[in-house]
């Protein structure tokens, strides 16, 4: 376990204390579910931690995890354009190790309604599109007009989202430009199993092996040397926020229950 690793796995210890004591069901996703099953802790060439809410839980998500983490050790990220928080590892120099993205984080997806319908699908995907192309616009872009605009752009299309949408889906799935195949049957979440993850456990959805391979195929097969590779993601707006938070200024809106589809 590589020093990544490490800091990873004790925010995760911190953060799964607090969500445990406040009863927050949550499930680990991705390639940390990958790597509890086939490796029993980090996929070894990874390099960041992923777990999941449900996203009528993020409001109180929000508040156990601002509140709960120790604010010496952790930047806890509820982002004003990203489409779930963060929770960070503090450095020594923590804006220029955000600005070379040099920081340890572990991604806390939502699950959201995924609509049956697909007429409601085909409505909701361009507004989808429009907030996710916000996010990086706001995130790359230098011009503060230019990011005003699309922080506008950003808050319609999650208006309209939330609109076509519909509450209590067999379906479930998380924001992403290829919503369909971040997508997956609500049974299988079901009660979160307990499964060993380095010195810890973390919880898994009772049928995990269906939902990953779904998604992956043949999860158990290692990829080819050359083709493995950690995570591509960073947080979005984590610079902008974590500037604003340490300000007396004013903040952007951050991402609550009430930006979500019902």
């Amino acid at each position: 376990m590589n020093c990544n690793h490490a800091a990873l796995l004790g925010a995760y210890k911190d953060i799964a204390e607090i969500l445990g004591k406040n009863g927050i069901r949550f499930y680990a996703a991705y390639g940390t579910a990958i790597g509890a099953i086939r490796h029993g802790g980090f996929i070894p060439w990874d390099d960041d931690l992923d777990i999941a809410v449900f996203a009528d839980d993020l409001d109180e998500v929000n508040k156990v995890l601002s509140e709960g983490l120790d604010r010496d050790k952790y930047y806890y990220h509820a982002p004003s354009a990203d489409s779930h928080p963060h929770v960070v590892v503090k450095t020594d120099d923590m804006v220029e190790d955000i600005k070379s993205q040099n920081v340890s984080f572990i991604d806390i997806f939502l699950f959201l309604d995924y609509p049956e319908s697909v007429i409601r699908r085909a409505l909701m995907y361009p507004f989808i599109g429009f907030e996710l192309l916000s996010h990086k616009i706001i995130r790359d872009h230098g011009s503060k007009a230019v990011k005003e605009f699309f922080y506008a752009v950003m808050n319609v299309s999650r208006k309209m989202s939330r609109l076509i949408s519909v509450p209590d889906t067999p379906r479930v799935c998380f924001r992403a430009v290829e919503i369909r195949e971040n997508s997956w049957e609500r049974k299988d979440l079901g009660e979160p199993v307990p499964h060993r993850f380095e010195d810890t456990t973390i919880p898994l959805p009772c049928n995990a092996d269906k939902m990953l391979r779904e998604y992956y195929g043949d999860y158990m097969t290692p990829p080819p040397e050359d083709q493995r590779a950690g995570a591509t993601g960073f947080p979005y707006s984590l610079l902008e926020d974590y500037l604003e938070d340490q300000s007396d200024g004013p903040r952007h809106h951050r991402l609550c229950r009430a930006d979500l589809p019902k």
